[in-house]
């Protein structure tokens, strides 16, 4: 494989892009700090990387080794000070996202993010169901997450920044709906008169009103459990997108 050669070779660029720094006049004590701070922990990421690797992508590689390059031809008084610290700063910080998402591309953790994926759909579909459920109010406030839960899940699949954000924009009415239809589903169980209301509503049986109390239950206590996980789960991998 070649890849973990060229990821040193980037820790190495990386490492004498922090040399040049140390010499800018046009960069204010500040800026040095947080891009020495920046390019640092870039460098142990992808030398850590080049020993952990398991797929061999060397295209994407040289890509970051490119922008290596880039940025260390970009490290000096000229260039900062004809284009500015923040555009220069946004390149260091651009280098130290790389290092954060390049694991999920080469050392084979995208696999943690599908399981997030997969939390994330599975846990929005009992709450379309139950909004179904409980009626007309309920089923037009899905209705209005629809597209953002779709948009979602295409951005996420393409591991987009903004699926991340929709994602969370989306997920806490879901959540909330779930613990609603845990207590109300216990509390209809323990309510025979609230057990005629479901009944009389569906113009069935108390027997069909307790099978309907139970599912959505389940379906709220599903909906919390999963999409609870890919909540936590999508922070935790929150570097992983782009």
């Amino acid at each position: 494989m070649k890849s973990p050669d060229i990821l040193r070779d980037v820790a190495q660029t990386l490492e004498d892009v922090e040399k040049r720094i140390n010499n800018l006049k046009n960069l204010s004590n500040k800026n040095k700090a947080k891009a020495l701070r920046l390019l640092n922990e870039a460098k142990e990421n992808f030398t850590k990387l080049a020993d952990e690797v398991v797929i061999d992508n060397e295209e994407l590689a040289n890509f970051f080794l490119k922008r290596a390059v880039k940025l260390k031809n970009n490290t000096t008084d000229k260039f900062i000070e004809k284009m500015g610290e923040k555009d220069y700063m946004k390149e260091v910080s651009a280098m130290n996202r790389y290092s954060k998402v390049a694991p999920y591309d080469f050392a084979g953790k995208v696999k943690e993010l599908q399981k997030a994926y997969r939390a994330f759909l599975f846990g929005m579909i009992p709450f379309y169901i139950v909004s179904g459920i409980y009626g007309p109010a309920f089923a037009i406030t899905a209705l209005i997450l629809v597209i953002p839960t779709l948009l979602a899940m295409l951005s996420l699949r393409k591991r987009g920044s903004i699926g991340l954000m929709l994602a969370f924009a989306v997920m806490p009415i879901p959540i909330v709906l779930g613990a609603f239809s845990v207590r109300y589903g216990i509390y209809a169980l323990s309510h025979k008169e609230e057990l005629m209301k479901i009944a009389n509503a569906f113009h069935k049986s108390l027997a069909f009103a307790q099978g309907v109390a139970i599912l959505v239950a389940i379906l709220g206590a599903i909906s919390i459990g999963l999409l609870g996980y890919a909540a936590y789960s999508l922070y935790k991998h929150r570097h992983a997108f782009l």
